[in-house]
This record gives structure tokens, sequence and C-alpha cells, in this order.
């Protein structure tokens, strides 16, 4: 009997495998996972490298035509748009979490939630919308015409950009679609793509004026961004805390395992990461839409005072009638003036302006802070 099972074992022909063979030859090459591998494990993917070329190139040509054009731009925005933005672009579909994407699981959601959060966030902290206005004031160039269009509108809107981001995810994992790009290239860059632009989708009109309606003011945006990171936590939780495998014929847990974690651990751990990223993304773009919101009140102030600086010196200043062409009229008018003036012993009160009185003392504290003192003044 154990001849007879030990010879129907060999004769068992192999599982056939639905993975391209580019996608075999690679997982040929992946060793056991190490954590010091988040580090060393990078590979050459086509697909990756022309992503990161575009990214980078058609920055950086922007940034050049500015340059030329004596247009002065921030360093810390290109400093981030290139480490947050293009590095963790590169990082995503070039290093660690391309290479165990397909055989760690919580390293493929972590890759998710990385192309679907932090790599928008960086590539809009860059502000390439309002570097392209500044290059093109008339707004001809393509993508801005893109972005006038009705579809990316709506999709921009707040309700919907929030829900198209979130609800993405949520299908990734509780669909087949994460499985299928374990098994098909174009499956694979396909996620990629609409992970990126739902991302930028939400992100880029937090921190362009013009991409969301007028009653979007910085304060509700920033209101905006943070129910939106409130949301993004769904996603994680709905994996972590899900009771079956939601993709059970994940090649990690099916054929030989590289980190040792057992699926359901896997699988978990993969929802915390989903998790760590979305929360981990959701401060940063807080802060960034409530500086916008401080810069945006202090411009509004400088021009507030600049109308009232220009208003008051306009009552300030004393009307003059032209002269008579024989003269006589002015000199008549002075010589009165003066006899008028020397004969009751007071100056004319029609000479010269009057200086505005100094404001009582309130006991106001913003009426001797110094920097609402001058607007309090001018409002009264």
């Amino acid at each position: 009997m154990a001849s007879t099972l030990t010879s129907c074992r060999a004769r068992r022909p192999p599982a056939r495998s639905h993975r391209a063979p580019s996608r075999a030859a690679d997982d040929a090459a992946v060793r056991d996972f190490t954590p010091l591998s988040l580090l060393t494990a990078w590979t050459a993917s086509p697909s990756g490298i022309l992503a990161v070329v575009v990214a980078t190139g058609v920055y950086a040509r922007w940034l050049l035509l500015a340059r030329a054009r004596g247009i002065r731009w921030s360093g810390w925005r290109v400093g981030l748009y290139a480490g947050l933005g293009v590095g963790t672009l590169a990082y995503a579909v070039c290093g660690p979490l391309a290479v165990y994407r397909d055989h760690i699981f919580w390293v493929g959601a972590l890759q998710v939630g990385m192309l679907a959060s932090l790599t928008p966030v960086g590539l809009a902290l860059g502000d390439p919308v309002r570097l392209l206005r500044r290059l093109h004031p008339d707004g001809r160039h393509w993508a801005l015409r893109l972005l006038a269009t009705p579809v990316p509108r709506v999709l921009m809107f707040p309700a919907v950009g929030t829900a198209l981001a979130v609800g993405i995810i949520i299908a990734v994992f509780f669909t087949p679609w994460f499985q299928a790009t374990t098994e098909s290239n174009p499956a694979r860059w396909l996620l990629d793509i609409v992970l990126l632009t739902s991302g930028l989708l939400f992100v880029l009109p937090l921190m362009v004026d013009e991409l969301l309606p007028s009653w979007a003011t910085p304060g509700v945006r920033t209101l905006l961004a943070f129910i939106d990171g409130l949301a993004d936590a769904i996603p994680g939780i709905l994996v972590m805390t899900s009771s079956v495998l939601l993709t059970p014929h994940f090649p990690g847990w099916t054929g030989a395992s590289v980190s040792g974690l057992d699926p359901m651990l896997d699988q978990r751990l993969g929802g915390g990461a989903l998790l760590v990223v979305a929360e981990s993304v959701g401060l940063p773009v807080i802060g960034a839409v409530f500086m916008e919101w401080v810069r945006s009140d202090a411009a509004e102030a400088e021009a507030f005072d600049a109308a009232q600086d220009a208003a008051i010196t306009a009552a300030l200043t004393p009307n003059t009638t032209a002269p008579d062409s024989t003269g006589s009229g002015s000199t008549g008018s002075n010589s009165a003036g003066s006899n008028s003036a020397g004969s009751t012993g007071e100056p004319d009160a029609s000479a010269a302006p009057t200086a505005p009185a100094a404001p009582a003392d309130t006991g106001l504290w913003w009426t001797s802070d110094p920097r609402f003192a001058r607007r309090h003044t001018r409002g009264e």
C-alpha cells in the first residue's frame, strides 16, 4: 500500500501556474525575506523605471522653463517632490515592495497603500499644478485644459474624491483584483496607475484653490483633509479584521514561503500596513493644508490693509482748485482769508487738514496688540 501511494504521488502532475514567464523568472531569484531586505532588494523593472523617469522628467522640464522665464520657485517644494514623491514611487515600483509584493501579503498591501496615499501626497506637495499655471497664465496647456473639463471636476469634488480613493483600495482586496495582479503584468501596471490617479485626484485639489468649488475655503479644505484621514483608515481596518483569507490563492501562501508567516497573520499585518500608511500620511496633509490656510489669511489681511491705506490717503489729501486765469480771484481770496484770520486771531480751519485723533483705550486686548491695533483703528 505504501509503495502504491508513493508511485501515485510521483505520477501526480505539477500544479499549473498562470504566471507570466518573466514573473516566474523573477520569482526564482527572490531570496528569503529578512529585515535588511527592505533596504537591499531592488529590481530593474522596465515599467517602474519608466514611471520614475516620466515623473522626474516632466517636473524637471517645468522647473527649467520657470528658471528661464525668471519665475522663482520654492526649493522645499522641489525637495518634497523629489524625496517624498519620486523617492517613494521608486521604492514602490523598483524597490523591495516590488520584489516581495507577490510573496508576502503585507508587503503587497504596503505597496498599495504607498502608491494610493504617500506617493500622491509627495507629488502634490511639489505643487505641479500651480507651477504649470505660472508657466501658462492663459491656461492653454493641455493638462490645465484637461483639469477644467467636467469629468475631472466631478472626480475631484471632495466627497467623490474621498469615496473613490477609499473604494478602490477596498475593491483591490475584496475582489479578485489583487490576485490578478500577481498573475499578469498588465493588470499590475493598471493597478499602479489607478492607485496613483485616485490619490492625486483627492490630494491635488487640497493644494490648489481653483480645483475646488468657491465654497471650499482653506478652512473647509482643512476639515476635508481631516475627514479623509479618518476615512482612509477603513480599508486597513476591514482587511485586518477579516476572518477569512481574502486572496486564498496568493502565491506566497500556496507556493514556497519566503517569510514563514501564517497566511492569516500575514493578512492581518497587511491590514495594519494599510492603516499605518493612511494615518501617517493624514497628518502631513492636514499640516500642509493648514499652512495654506495661514498663508491665505495673511495675504487677505495684507490686501485689506493696502486697501485701507489707499482709502485713508485719499481722504486726507486736500482738494485743490485750479487757479484763475487772471490770478485776481485767487489773490483776493487769499487776501480775504488773511484779513479774516488776522481779525479773529484764529487759524482758518480749512487751511490744513486735521490729523485723525488717536483711538481711546478701550481695554480690549486686540486694540493694543501690534498685529491687530492698526487694522482695528482703520476699521473704526
